[in-house]
């Protein structure tokens, strides 16, 4: 059985952005898996970044959101999720949106956190550990 998995924003962004293609082959293969966990806050995020950035049409944002939720377990962002991301913030000192995802992460019993963002390796309350899938030494 494999690891219950929360996908980072970051991860979406290179699945979409072809300026790294070996990173994008990577983010692919991790969200095209389906079966992670996301929150709202990652739609959200990678929502404004397609808009922003990468100058998607809404129609595509659109598409976006609903093969999101046709694909992930996507969780919201609860009065227990601030408070858990609180006490992250201050046991790990991750900045106040990654203290989200990780609490998002934890709640939801995630195993691994794929995310670009964050310590590669570091386990969070004995039971979510970030992985940062572009690292040489996480690549199969």
């Amino acid at each position: 059985m494999s690891a219950k998995c929360f996908i980072d924003s970051n991860i979406f962004i290179y699945a979409f952005c072809d300026k790294m293609a070996s990173k994008q082959v990577i983010a692919k293969d991790l969200i095209l898996d389906g079966s992670s966990t996301i929150s709202v806050q990652v739609i959200n995020e990678v929502s404004n970044n397609l808009l922003k950035k990468l100058q998607l049409q809404e129609s595509e944002i659109s598409s976006f959101i609903v093969n999101c939720y046709e694909r992930y377990s996507v969780v919201n962002i609860s009065q227990e999720t601030f408070i858990a991301a609180s006490e992250i913030r201050i046991n790990h000192q991750f900045s106040y949106y990654d203290s989200i995802i990780v609490a998002s992460a934890l709640i939801n019993q995630c195993e691994v956190l794929y995310t670009e963002d964050m310590q590669d390796g570091k386990l969070i309350a004995n039971s979510l550990k970030i992985i940062n899938p572009f690292n040489d030494n996480n690549i199969n």
